[in-house]
Formats: C-alpha cells, sequence, structure tokens
C-alpha cells in the first residue's frame, strides 16, 4: 500500500557520486521558538524523574543497597538457575564450551595451541632459571595455572604461564628471602599433604614418610628458592583473588598504556642483563637487588669479563643468530608467512638442536659448558607452601602485592588488546579470579607465580588461535614433556636458554622508540612513559612501578587543578557560545560575561577557579577593592567551606586583555557593613518578548526605571556555564557560594547554565539557596544570557485592566 509519502530528488550539485542522499542540506535552516527556561521550570514542564528533594549521604546508602538488594531479590531465575549463573560466573568455560563450534574453529586452536606448546618448553625452562628456580619448575607452571586459565579466563588470546618480566620479579623475592636450608627441610618439602598437616607446630614432619618428590635431585639452594617462590605464589594468588572478589578490576583504569608500556620496556632491560652470566659464561656476576641494581650489575660485569668464557659465547651467539634469521626473516615476512600459514617454532628449533648437539659432542665434560642437567620426571605431589616465609618476612606482602598487580596488569591490557581486535569484552574482576585461583593451585605443586606472556600471546592469536581451546591443548604438550621427556632436556646448554631470553625481549626493548612518537604528540603522555622507564630502570621494577602510578595519578589531579577555564563568546546568528580564544567570530556583550568551566569544582582546583572567573569576567579590580575595605566576613555559615578560597592562586594563563568592570559605589548602600548583603531588585513581573540579534537586544517593552537607586538592577551579569562541571564537593559549593556573595556585593549578579542535578542536588543540601533559586539556574547559556540582559533594566509589571501583573512568556528566537 502506497503511503502517500513523495521524496524530492536532491539537487545534482548536491547528490554524492556514490548515489546516496547527503544527511544534511548545506541550506538547512533551524528555527526554534520556545520560552526561556529556567532550571525549575524545565524540571517541571518536562518531568524530572526523581523530583523530590536530594538524598542525604544516608539515604543514597540506602537506595543503593536497597536497589542492589531488589535485583537480587527479585529475579525470576530459580534456584537452579541462580546456581547455574553463579558457576559460570566464576567458571566461563561451562557456558561457553557447549556453544564451541567444533567444525570451524577446532583446527585453528589445535594448530595455535601446538604452536604455543612447543614454545612454552624452553620458554617455560628459561624463564624459570631467569627466577633462580630449578627448571622443571616453570614446566609446572606452564601447565597448571594454564588449565585453570582455560576454565576460568576470559580473554581468548592469551597465553598463560612463565613470563620474563613477573620470572625477574619472582627472582628478586627468591633472593631476598631465602636462607640457608636443612636437609630436613628437603625432606618436609617431598612429603605430600596429609602428612605436612598432620605435623606439630614447628612444621617438619618427625617422623617423615618417603618423599614422594625426588629431593636428591635438587641442592639446597634450588630447594630454598622452591620453598620461596611457591610461597609468593600462593601470595601472590591471594592478593589477585582477593581484589577480584572485591571488584577491584576498575584500577586498571590508572595503568595507561604510556605506564604498561614504559615499565615493560625498563623491565625488558633488566631481564636482558640477567642473562648475561649464562650468554658470556663469566664468573662472580652474582645477583644484585634493590635501587641501581641495574647499575651495580653492569659495574661488576666489566670487572669479571675476562673470565668470559668462549664455547658459551659462541654457543649464544650462534642461537641469537637463527634465532634473528628465523623470527625476523621468515616469520615477520609477510610473503613466507602466506606460503607456511605457521609460524616456524624457532626456540623448539634451538632446544632440540642444541640438546642433541649438547649430548653428541659431551660439551659439558669436554668444554666445560654449563648445561639444564636436572629436569624430573614426573609431577610432584601437592605439598602446602611454607607459610613460615611470610611470618619471618612480613615485607614479602608489599613485594608480593606489586607482583601480583604486575602480572594482573599485562594480563588485562594483552586482553583488552586482542578484544578490541576480535570484538568481544573481558571481565578484569574475573580476570582477578582466574590468575588468583590459577596461582594459588600452582603453588601447591611447585609453580612460581604466572601471567600472560606478550610473545606467546602474540603468535597464538597470529597463529588462529581464538579460544581458550589452545590452553588445553598447549597444556597438554607441556605435561607430556613433564611425564616423558624431561631427561632429553638435560644435556641442552643454559648459553641456548640465555640466548632464547634475550631474543624474547627485542621486541619489549622496540618500545623504547614510543619516546620519539608520544613527544610529537602529547607532552603529558610523553612524560609517564620517561618517568617509569627511568624508574624502573635505574631504581628497580617494584619501585619503578609504584613510582610510576603515583606520577600518572598525580599528572590527573595537576591537569584537574588546573582545568581549562575560558571565556566563552556566542558565534553570530546562532545560540551557541564557544570559546573565545578558539574561535575569532565568538564575542561578547559587554553587560554579560559567560565563562566555562571544563572540570569538577572540588577542595583542590577552586581557588584556581576562582581567580580565572574573576579574570575572565573583569572582575579582579573590582575584588580587590571589595577586600581592601571589608574587614572580616560577617556570615560565617556562607564561609563555612569556603577556606580553600582564600588561597592566593596566580593566573598564568594566557587570554587577551579583558575590560575590568568599574564597580559603582553608589549601587551598593555604605552605611553599615550589612550593606553587603543588600540584594538587588529582581524582576518578578512579566518578561517581556524580544528577539536576541548579534549586536543588540530588541524589546518590545521600552519602559525604563524611574532612576531610583533602590530600583536599579546591576549592569553586568556572570554567568558560568556548567556543563562540563560532573560535580561539586562541599568546598566546591563554599566557592560558589562565597563567589555569589562576593559579586552581589559590588553589584555583580551570578548565574549558573547546564547544570547538571548531582550539581545542583548538592547545592540544595548544602543550602545555597542563593544558587539554588528559581532565577539563577538555567537550563542553556542562551536561556541565561537572554535573561540577563532583558533584565539590564528595570521594566515595569504589565497590569490588566483590573490592575493584576500580567505574566506574559518571553520568547527566544533562534535562527541559524
Amino acid at each position: 500500500m502506497n503511503s502517500g509519502k513523495h521524496f524530492l530528488e536532491p539537487p545534482k550539485d548536491l547528490a554524492r557520486k556514490d548515489g546516496k542522499r547527503d544527511s544534511l542540506r548545506p541550506d538547512t535552516q533551524l528555527r526554534v521558538t520556545r520560552p526561556i527556561l529556567t532550571q525549575q521550570a524545565f524540571d517541571s514542564n518536562y518531568g524530572l524523574l526523581e523530583p523530590g528533594p536530594p538524598l542525604r549521604p544516608w539515604g543514597e546508602i540506602k537506595r543503593i543497597g536497597g536497589k542492589l538488594w531488589k535485583r537480587k531479590t527479585t529475579s525470576n531465575k530459580s534456584c537452579p538457575k541462580l546456581a547455574y549463573s553463579f558457576i559460570t560466573s566464576w567458571f566461563p568455560v561451562i557456558a561457553w564450551l557447549p556453544k564451541y563450534d567444533f567444525k570451524r574453529l577446532l583446527i585453528p586452536d589445535f594448530v595455535a595451541g601446538i604452536t604455543v606448546g612447543v614454545m612454552n618448553v624452553p620458554q617455560g625452562i628459561a624463564y624459570a632459571i631467569l627466577a633462580g628456580l630449578p627448571p622443571v619448575c616453570g614446566l609446572y607452571t606452564s601447565f597448571i595455572p594454564t588449565l585453570f586459565y582455560f576454565a576460568m579466563g576470559t580473554s581468548r588470546q592469551c597465553s598463560m604461564g612463565t613470563f620474563a618480566i613477573i620470572s625477574m620479579m619472582t627472582n628478586k623475592i627468591v633472593g631476598s628471602y631465602s636462607n640457608p636450608v636443612s636437609m630436613s627441610m628437603a625432606t618436609t618439602l617431598g612429603t605430600t599433604v596429609a602428612p605436612l598437616l598432620s605435623t606439630g607446630n614447628s612444621g617438619i614432619v618427625e617422623n617423615s614418610t618417603t618423599p614422594l618428590l625426588p629431593v636428591e635431585k635438587f641442592n639446597e639452594r634450588e630447594i630454598e628458592a622452591i620453598r620461596v617462590a611457591t610461597t609468593a605464589a600462593f601470595v601472590v594468588g591471594s592478593w589477585q583473588l582477593l581484589l577480584g572478589i572485591l571488584k577491584f578490576g576498575g584500577l586498571t583504569v590508572y595503568l595507561s598504556d604510556q605506564l604498561v608500556q614504559g615499565f615493560t620496556c625498563a623491565s625488558a632491560f633488566h631481564v636482558f642483563s640477567s642473562q648475561l652470566t649464562s650468554v658470556f659464561g663469566v664468573k662472580g656476576l652474582h645477583e644484585f637487588f634493590g635501587p641501581f641494581k641495574l647499575v651495580k650489575t653492569y659495574i661488576r660485569f666489566f670487572e669479571v669479563i675476562h673470565t668470559a668464557h668462549p664455547p658459551a659465547m659462541i654457543i649464544s651467539a650462534v642461537t641469537i643468530v637463527i634465532l634473528i634469521i628465523i623470527k625476523y626473516g621468515i616469520n615477520k615476512n609477510k610473503k613466507i608467512r602466506a606460503i607456511i600459514r605457521v609460524p616456524v617454532p624457532a626456540e623448539l628449533i634451538i632446544v632440540i638442536i642444541g640438546a642433541s648437539v649438547s649430548y653428541s659432542f659431551e660439551f659439558a665434560e669436554n668444554y666445560d659448558v654449563v648445561t639444564v642437567a636436572n629436569v624430573p620426571t614426573g609431577m610432584p605431589p601437592p605439598t602446602v607452601p611454607d607459610f613460615r616465609v611470610v611470618v619471618d618476612n612480613p615485607a614479602i606482602l608489599g613485594d608480593t602485592f606489586a607482583l601480583a598487580v604486575v602480572a594482573f596488569a599485562i594480563t588485562v591490557t594483552l586482553g583488552m588488546l586482542f578484544a578490541n581486535e576480535h570484538n568481544y569484552a573481558i571481565s578484569p574482576n574475573q580476570e582477578f579470579k582466574a590468575l588468583g585461583v590459577g596461582n594459588i593451585v600452582g603453588s601447591f605443586f611447585q609453580s612460581m607465580p604466572s601471567g600472560a606472556s606478550l610473545a606467546r600471546s602474540a603468535v597464538q592469536n597470529g597463529a588462529g588461535g581464538r579460544t581458550q581451546i589452545v590452553s588445553l591443548v598447549q597444556s597438554t604438550i607441556v605435561l607430556v614433556v613433564i611425564l616423558a621427556l624431561g631427561p632429553l632436556l638435560q644435556p641442552l646448554p643454559r648459553a641456548c636458554l640465555g640466548g632464547i631470553v634475550m631474543v624474547a625481549v627485542i621486541h619489549l626493548l622496540e618500545q623504547a622508540v614510543e619516546l620519539v612518537h608520544l613527544w610529537k604528540i602529547s607532552f603529558v603522555d610523553w612524560t609517564i612513559f620517561l618517568v617509569v622507564f627511568l624508574s624502573v630502570l635505574i631504581l628497580d621494577v617494584d619501585i619503578g612501578v609504584g613510582i610510576g602510578v603515583a606520577y600518572a595519578i598525580m599528572t590527573v589531579m595537576f591537569r584537574m587543578q588546573k582545568p581549562k577555564v575560558r571565556g566563552l563568546g556566542r558565534l553570530p546568528g546562532t545560540d551557541l557560545y564557544k570559546p573565545m580564544d578558539i574561535y575569532t567570530t565568538a564575542y561578547q556583550r559587554p553587560e554579560v560575561r559567560i565563562v566555562r568551566i571544563d572540570a569538577p569544582i572540588y577542595f583542590a582546583n577552586a581557588a584556581y577557579i576562582k581567580t580565572r572567573l574573576y579574570n575572565l569576567a573583569g572582575l579582579h579590580d573590582a575584588m580587590r577593592e571589595l577586600k581592601e575595605e571589608k574587614e572580616d566576613t560577617e556570615n560565617d555559615e556562607k564561609q563555612r567551606y569556603a577556606f580553600t578560597n582564600t588561597i592566593v592562586i596566580e593566573d598564568n594563563e594566557e587570554q587577551p586583555p579583558v575590560e575590568q568592570y568599574e564597580r559603582k559605589l553608589s549601587r551598593v548602600s555604605s552605611g553599615s557593613k550589612k550593606s553587603h548583603a543588600h540584594l538587588p531588585r529582581t524582576v518578578t513581573g512579566s518578561l517581556s518578548q524580544e528577539v536576541l540579534k548579534d549586536n543588540e537586544i530588541v524589546s518590545d517593552n521600552t519602559d525604563s526605571t524611574d532612576g531610583s537607586e533602590d530600583a536599579s538592577i546591576p549592569k553586568l551579569h556572570v554567568v558560568i556555564d556548567c556543563s562540563e562541571v560532573c560535580f561539586v564537593d562541599v568546598t566546591g559549593v563554599g566557592f560558589l557560594k562565597k563567589t555569589a556573595d562576593e559579586c552581589r556585593n559590588i553589584g555583580v549578579t551570578l548565574l549558573l547554565a547546564c547544570t547538571k542535578k548531582s550539581v545542583r542536588d548538592m547545592l540544595e543540601i548544602c543550602e545555597a539557596s542563593e544558587l539554588n533559586a528559581p532565577d539563577r539556574l538555567f537550563v542553556t547559556v542562551h536561556d541565561a544570557v537572554l535573561y540577563a540582559l532583558n533584565n539590564q533594566t528595570v521594566q515595569p509589571l504589565a497590569v490588566d485592566e483590573s490592575g493584576k501583573t500580567v505574566n506574559e512568556n518571553r520568547q527566544s528566537d533562534t535562527r541559524m
């Protein structure tokens, strides 16, 4: 059926080349005719959702609590559905696995799983050595936490397990809190959970059972390192689980991209430097901890460089060359990747060749090359972490907290990157839980703290992995190595592992060039990167993270402490008000000064905003004269929360010269101190019909005042555009009250426009009755300006034939 609507074809000169119609013609005009609206009239006419008085803090708490309780109790879900919803919130695999598309996703996930799995084995061994642990601990860490992330994680491309930065931070914890260990502790470490839980207060098995872990293959230093690392993994997991339950995942907003990049780049230098012993085979280069660690390391390295081992250097050089050729010459070559489609497992090739050649030519015996030497076969029995490490060293709580946050930040940053690429969402709180449970359970099986790996996650994504089925496949490969292939890795030279680690962090070192890019874009972001980078590089990882987060937060505080406060002007022929320092055609009427505040008003920026406001409104000189005349403050209640406004703040912002408002003393009676509280008369009668043109105000009511001082209206109005003010605190309300009071004392009226409901509620709660009056709050800046211009002179009340006043609707007509 024909709707009867007819559409005209657009003119040929307006038609687009693709045949589509332009959404807006250049000659389109907009004409709006409506009454000038105060905020009160607007809320009344258009149905404010919550018209009642604003809630006090306790009432707001009860309202939010009631909504949450109602949401939980009035759910239409039955008990089984509620239980299912709770379980799937902790284990998302239950929800997505039944919907898994085996035909489309199984093959790419399987291929990606094999690729990442074979990469996980050499990296797990190398990063375990980096952490100061036996190589097999890296394999345990690549298995158990990865399984739990498969069940609980929300990112589909993150590859869990060992990672260079986490291993380096673990190495610091192991080195800082390890103590000489007796063989009785070794026996305790090898016992199962049940015998250990049944021991006395000492925590050592009195009648020890036969150790299920082959502790004879670990020396005392390795046993002590495992004891500290597993306890650290448990504490790290506990921190992460607690933060996830408390829903602290939102903290990721304070970890900006520049902060994470600066941190990972500087950490990569630490990781790179930690492999000097393995790569050069030097002797006497021990670990340093604390500030200036890197400086001390290189000073010591050049002191012992004469002890370098040539065979180790040759092995490292060959390893690095092969890895660079494969990674950058083949895997990153688009033409070659289009043919082979799957990246070449460079690390696995190095492991196979290195172990085979070392075994054939007996590198350890003939050339004194240090090899892995000890990779036990089989999974360890579950053992309880030794919590005496925490009792004896409470400072470990701070180190593990930093490690927990760093591991989480890296994982979530990678997760958000891949989620944006593949158009899905991740849950930061669930990521906290997944990491926490994986670390807690892994600590019972000699795992060290774990997290997502940048290199393996990128390979998993590039190899076509689309779900966490990849984690299941790679865990299976690692398990096979743990159960059967471990002894084959024992001849592998540690120089090969050092080369693997060095090449693996090259892409992190490349982030240093980001400084050049940021310098051209944002000075603040450039400083964040630089501060974090230098703090981590010169001091230490955990100290640098703390300094970086603090500095990043401070930059936000400083920018909010000195926000943009701009003078606005009206664009000709419109009702639009734009900054005059940006738009050259914007102009202000001399009777109305308009200022916009581009930030919330709170205790830290109130004094600065006040200074900028007076300067832009041309009230600086008048306010200075007023303060010289006034001896004290009469109304303490008005100034109750305005202490911050007494601070002198210099206004260093560039601004065009502003005509100063000449205060008319005759407008304010000076007979007594109470004269400062004199309120100018407000028009309560009719509002005349007018049309505001570019340079004049045309009114149909030209009658003027009789000239009496009491009937005079201020010749200046100051309009504050609050459209960017998302909240005010008590100090902010004090600032507005004090500003309004000071303006009134010099014959100036303060108007607020575009205020949000939260701001109006705060004004009412703080009893700012003058600011909250109907003729002080307006819906738009244009409404406030029209009201101010109409009230520059007193207008007599319109009277009908019976002598009663008549209220006429004042109309604003805007032509665009």
